[in-house]
C-alpha cells in the first residue's frame, strides 16, 4: 500500500469516527468495556485497551466518561436497567392475576441475571474487593431506586386486591430488593466451593438458597408456600462451572 493510500485510509477512518453519534459512541465504549471485563478482568483493563476495542479517540472517550470507575458504574446501572426492563416485559406478557404477574416479574429479573451470570458475578467480585465498598453501596442504592417503582406498583395492586397482606409496602419492596441483591454473594461462594472440587456440595448450597429466597418472598407477602412461581432450583447450576 502506498503512502497516499495509507493517508487516505486514515482519513476515511477518522471520517467514520467523526460520523459516529454521541449515543453510538457511548454504546461502543460500554460494549467494549463489557467485553474486556469478561476477557481480561477489570483490574487489568486500561483506558487505552478500551479506546482500541471501541475504535474511538481519547477525546471521544472523555466526552462521556472521566475514568474507569465511571464506566464501571454505568455498566452496573446498564445491567440493572436491562434486568428491570426484561422483568417488566415478562410481567406484561404473562398477564393474569397479580400473583401470576408478580411471579413473572421476579422470575424475569432472575432469569435475565442467570443468562448474564458471568457478567454479574464479575461485577460482584469487584465489589467485594477492598476500596470498592462505597462505590458499590451507592450503585446498589441506585439500582434499587430504578427497580423499586415497578415492584411497588405490583405490591400495591396485590394489597388492594386482598391477595397480599403487608404491614408496609415500601418496606416490603426494600426487603425484596435486599434479598435479591445478596443472592449473588451466595452464588460466588458456591462457585468457589465448586471450583475447589466439591461440585455436588456447591449445587446443594445454591439450590437451598434459591428455595429459601422463594419462601422468604412468600412469607413477606403473607401467602402460602408454593404460590409464587419461581425458576427451578437447579437454574443456577451452570454458573458454578
Amino acid at each position: 500500500m502506498s503512502e497516499r493510500d495509507i493517508l487516505q485510509s486514515q482519513k476515511n477512518g477518522e471520517a467514520k469516527r467523526e460520523r459516529m453519534t454521541a449515543d453510538r459512541r457511548q454504546a461502543a465504549i460500554l460494549d467494549a468495556s463489557e467485553r474486556l471485563l469478561m476477557t481480561q478482568g477489570w483490574e487489568h483493563v486500561t483506558i487505552n485497551d478500551i479506546l482500541a476495542a471501541a475504535g474511538i479517540s481519547r477525546g471521544g472517550f472523555y466526552h462521556h466518561f472521566n475514568s474507569k470507575d465511571d464506566i464501571l458504574a454505568t455498566l452496573v446501572l446498564r445491567f440493572a436497567d436491562a434486568s428491570t426492563a426484561w422483568a417488566t416485559t415478562s410481567t406484561k406478557t404473562a398477564g393474569g392475576d397479580i400473583l401470576t404477574r408478580l411471579s413473572a416479574f421476579l422470575s424475569g429479573a432472575l432469569n435475565w441475571e442467570i443468562d448474564h451470570a458471568e457478567e454479574v458475578m464479575s461485577i460482584v467480585r469487584l465489589a467485594r474487593r477492598s476500596g470498592n465498598t462505597l462505590l458499590f453501596l451507592e450503585l446498589g442504592e441506585e439500582t434499587a431506586r430504578r427497580t423499586r417503582p415497578a415492584l411497588i406498583e405490583l405490591l400495591t395492586e396485590g394489597v388492594e386486591s386482598g391477595t397480599f397482606v403487608l404491614a408496609d409496602i415500601d418496606l416490603t419492596a426494600d426487603l425484596f430488593l435486599r434479598i435479591a441483591r445478596t443472592r449473588w454473594l451466595d452464588a460466588i461462594s458456591a462457585q468457589d466451593v465448586a471450583r475447589s472440587g466439591a461440585v455436588t456440595e456447591a449445587k446443594g448450597r445454591l439450590r437451598t438458597r434459591i428455595k429459601a429466597e422463594q419462601q422468604s418472598f412468600e412469607r413477606l407477602l403473607g401467602i402460602s408456600e408454593g404460590r409464587l412461581t419461581y425458576p427451578p432450583e437447579d437454574s443456577f447450576d451452570h454458573v458454578l462451572l
